[in-house]
């Protein structure tokens, strides 16, 4: 003890190490403020009673299969180099309070035996706990783990709680937090893996910020909770979620291929202020505005949004979705599809807004709602490698597409999901790419086929009344053209009387007819002419003969007035009704 000076190196593996002995050994390498060691190896030491390392700064420090009996304090330690705890056990309650710790701290395979503190400490790289064993309660306060933290295929039987602390990219997979779980106010800098874990999270998880995506890819949820994240992707794909969970997310998207849902689950944009710790990494407004003061195109491009990416394999019955984006869900594969609900402001995809040529006319699609699998089909229907054509890229290959009997489907399931909602309006444009994807799924040899595409090109499906009100103009139009030039005879025949007059006198019998209506040899467009074929054809489209004389043709373009103009003006106000109708 007499030799040892501070800074200096100390081999004491495999010694059992009493509170005297330690207290000695610290005075002996004491320089003045706090001791000072170097290189020290206490591998497979035995340090008994409550073991003090307060103040004290390590160079290098090897714990491997170290044995705690009683509870080590780290109160304000500094740890220049690494600092290796594999295997060790500790017997009592361990604490780790304030202090810098420069190099990489490893505790894989260690077993607290009781609780565990981390509180006001800095990590600067990284800290790995690997086949950890918490046997009491594992709480962190207020700590920065920059280099990221490794807890994978742990165990913590007590509480776990990380507050107030800020991570690198860490990873919690394949660990079960079997007590009441919180991350309240913790951010991350990098991503979080929380893969293959069990969960029995605290009534509110969170707010969390992850500049990263979250991964809960088959993780376990065994406890009701309300989730806040604002995370740039949040992935639940074959997560089980025993309880009822309600995820309020902003920016995120989330993923929720093939999750297990057994108590009714919602997902909502959270777009009320709250204490969320750092968001300045995270792609946000100047200001981020109350849900209720914004408008649908204001809700639209605001980026604070949730998304979600996919509901393949989910029994969408559990699932309740408000105010989140729908623009690139795919909903094919998710079952009782037409019992979702969605509430608030939601959105889908839309046809190109630019305007294309086919032939020598200008075509615009219709504006309706459009699922993210469509988009797809059509991109690859056009067969561009680029966005000439608006609907985006197409799928990269190897990428699955739905057939169009299958987008028949879900269409049809979101239409009766919509009615279900007494939402009529909502469910017409899934009606329409239902009839779009019954249109393009049968050749041009079925009588469908052309049934289908005469409903499309007349009305849009009953659905656009401008379309079906171009066409009865036009129509219309037609007709009084027709009717000028063919249907009105030059005159209006005069009634004839003919009779004989016996040779003696006596009762006279006349005979009166009309002569036949001459076609028109000139000066068939005129105004007269004008008011009269319009008044034939306003009566054609209610079902009334207009009493007018017309010639043989005339008589015939009567007749195909009268039955193709009502159906027209019929069609109009089914869309109309389809468009107002609650």
């Amino acid at each position: 003890m007499d030799g040892l000076q501070p800074g200096d190196n100390i081999d004491l593996r495999g010694c059992t190490i009493t509170e005297s002995f330690w207290s000695r050994l610290r005075a002996a390498v004491h320089d003045g403020e706090r001791p000072r060691f170097g290189l020290v190896r206490f591998n497979e030491a035995t340090f008994e009673g409550d073991t003090d390392f307060d103040d004290a700064q390590f160079d290098d420090a090897d714990f491997r299969n170290a044995t705690f009996e009683g509870g080590p304090s780290f109160v304000a330690p500094h740890f220049t180099g690494d600092a290796q705890f594999q295997s060790a056990v500790f017997g009592g309650t361990v604490n780790f309070e304030g202090g810098q710790y420069d190099g990489t701290m490893f505790f894989e395979r260690v077993k607290f035996s009781k609780s565990v503190t981390f509180s006001d400490l800095s990590f600067k790289l990284g800290t790995w706990f690997n086949d950890a064993q918490f046997d009491g309660d594992l709480m962190a306060f207020n700590c920065n783990l920059y280099g990221g933290l490794w807890l994978t295929d742990c165990r913590i039987t007590g509480q776990t709680c990380f507050m107030d602390c800020e991570f690198g990219p860490s990873t919690f997979s394949g660990t079960r937090f079997e007590g009441v779980t919180s991350f309240a106010r913790a951010t991350f800098k990098g991503g979080c893996n929380l893969e293959k874990t069990q969960i029995r999270p605290d009534s509110i998880f969170g707010p969390i910020v992850c500049e990263g995506p979250i991964n809960l890819t088959d993780a376990r949820i065994t406890a009701p909770t309300v989730m806040e994240v604002s995370a740039a992707a949040i992935h639940l794909c074959d997560a089980t979620l025993q309880e009822s969970v309600t995820i309020r997310a902003r920016y995120a998207s989330i993923d929720l291929t093939r999750v297990r849902l057994f108590y009714p689950c919602t997902v909502s944009t959270d777009h009320a202020p709250s204490e969320r710790g750092d968001e300045s990494r995270l792609p946000s407004l100047a200001s981020v505005e109350v849900l209720a003061n914004q408008s649908m195109w204001q809700w639209m491009h605001d980026p604070v949004n949730a998304s979600i990416a996919s509901l393949e394999g989910v029994d969408s019955s559990f699932l309740l979705l408000v105010d989140v984006s729908l623009l690139c869900c795919e909903f094919s594969g998710a079952h009782h599809l037409d019992q979702i609900r969605l509430e608030g402001y939601w959105i889908l995809g839309g046809p190109p807004l630019r305007d294309r040529w086919r032939g020598i006319l200008p075509f615009s699609p219709a504006r309706r709602q459009v699922v993210e699998e469509e988009r797809k089909w059509r991109a690859l229907r056009s067969g561009e490698d680029d966005d000439r054509t608006g609907w985006g890229q197409p799928p990269e290959r190897g990428q699955d597409v739905p057939g169009l009997p299958t987008l028949a489907a879900v269409y049809r399931q979101l239409r009766k999901a919509r009615e279900d909602a007494k939402d009529e309006p909502g469910a017409a444009d899934f009606y329409y790419g239902e009839m779009e994807m019954r249109r393009h799924g049968r050749s041009w040899k079925t009588t469908e086929r052309w049934l289908l595409q005469g409903y499309w090109l007349l009305s849009g499906y009953g659905l656009r009344a401008s379309r079906a009100l171009g066409w009865l103009a036009l129509a219309m139009m037609t007709t009084i053209l027709l009717m000028m030039g063919f249907g009105l005879p030059q005159s209006s025949p005069k009634q004839e009387a003919t009779g004989t007059v016996p040779p003696g006198g006596g009762k006279v019998t006349f005979e009166i007819d009309r002569g036949e209506p001459k076609n028109p040899a000139r000066d068939r467009f005129t105004t007269k002419r004008f008011d009269k074929a319009l008044t034939v054809t306003l009566n054609s489209v209610v079902f009334r003969s207009s009493g007018q004389d017309l010639t043989t043709a005339g008589g015939y373009i009567e007749m195909a007035s009268r039955f193709s103009e009502p159906v027209l003006l019929g069609l109009a106000a089914l869309a109309i009704r389809g468009r107002v109708k609650r």
